[in-house]
């Protein structure tokens, strides 16, 4: 609708005006015009409508609150397998690297031709055992006659083959302890992956849902229901209130044209009383029979006027009830 070039507009219970001319490069020989969006007022006059779309959006509501929630479980899991894949790869770099100082602690014993059922090698892999003792997660443990032979060899002083193949194997450390901790997150990763999924048919966010927004719309449909029941009940009694003055209306006009018909009556009966006073005048003054015939004749011409309008009378009536 336009009026007075003014544009107005109504948008989720928002109402406004714009000028279209302002959008015209403010040029006034350009007129604008008012539109108006009546849904708002749609709703506003069929609350049934509007209850219905009040249901609606919860119902989505509730549905799309649990997608979200799914999607963001979804989201997390595939993020913890994420991490679990960088994590295996870091674990296998490090075990990588480690198995590369093992070959070279190897070789070097070879290079020193070092037997491994020799004291020197024994001596050495017990200083080993001593050092895969203190790392992270490790599980082996030193006997006390471990300590004690461990604290000997110390005293006695390593072999320069013991020293180097030592030292390599304190490269090994950072490795370790990255090779570890990879497979510590891997774990735990896997473990909350699990436990995730053992929850899931439990906590079956988007069914819940359903059924809720099923809920919803039930409660709804039985508002709903109460309101048309409401209405109807409305509209019989509008009708019913309707018909009574109908009723009473018709009522008055038949006993107003009773009114008539007995006005009409009592004006015959009179005329009737007043013919028999003229015929009986008439006759003690000796009138001729040409006379009083004429004067009968024309009572007689009246009085089936006045019977005619009685029947009309009464014939308007029985219209009246029909």
């Amino acid at each position: 609708m336009k009026v007075n070039n003014t544009s107005f507009f109504m948008n989720d219970g928002v109402f406004g005006t714009s000028n279209t001319s302002e959008r015209s490069n403010n040029n006034p020989s350009k007129s604008s015009g008012i539109s108006i969006n009546g849904s708002s007022f749609a709703m506003q006059n069929d609350p049934i409508a509007a209850k219905r779309e009040e249901a609606r959006k919860k119902a989505m509501k509730v549905i799309g609150d649990a997608f979200a929630n799914d999607r963001k479980i979804d989201e997390d899991l595939d993020a913890r397998s994420e991490h679990i894949r960088k994590l295996k790869t870091v674990q296998n770099d490090a075990n990588k690297v480690i198995n590369e100082i093992e070959s070279d602690r190897a070789a070097l014993r070879d290079e020193y031709g070092i037997d491994t059922d020799s004291q020197e090698e024994k001596d050495l892999q017990l200083l080993e055992k001593e050092f895969r003792a203190r790392q992270k997660g490790s599980d082996v443990q030193l006997t006390k006659e471990d300590m004690e032979e461990i604290a000997k060899i110390k005293a006695k002083g390593l072999t320069e083959y013991q020293s180097r193949s030592m030292e390599m194997l304190d490269y090994e450390k950072p490795y370790l302890d990255a090779a570890y901790e990879a497979k510590a997150g891997i774990e735990e990763e896997n473990l909350t992956i699990a436990a995730i999924k053992r929850e899931l048919p439990k906590n079956d966010a988007m069914l819940k849902a359903q059924d809720k927004a099923d809920a919803i719309e039930d409660a709804a449909s039985k508002e709903i229901m109460g309101m048309l029941v409401d209405e109807a009940k409305e509209q019989i009694d509008e009708e019913a209130k309707e018909a009574e003055e109908k009723a009473k209306e018709k009522q008055e006009k038949e006993e107003e044209l009773q009114e008539k018909i007995d006005a009409a009556r009592e004006r015959r009966k009179e005329e009737e009383e007043l013919t028999e006073d003229i015929v009986e005048s008439a006759q003690d003054l000796n009138v001729t029979t040409a006379n009083i015939n004429d004067a009968q004749k024309d009572i007689k011409d009246m009085m089936n006027k006045l019977a005619l309008v009685e029947e009309d009378m009464k014939g308007a009536a029985v219209d009246q009830k029909s």
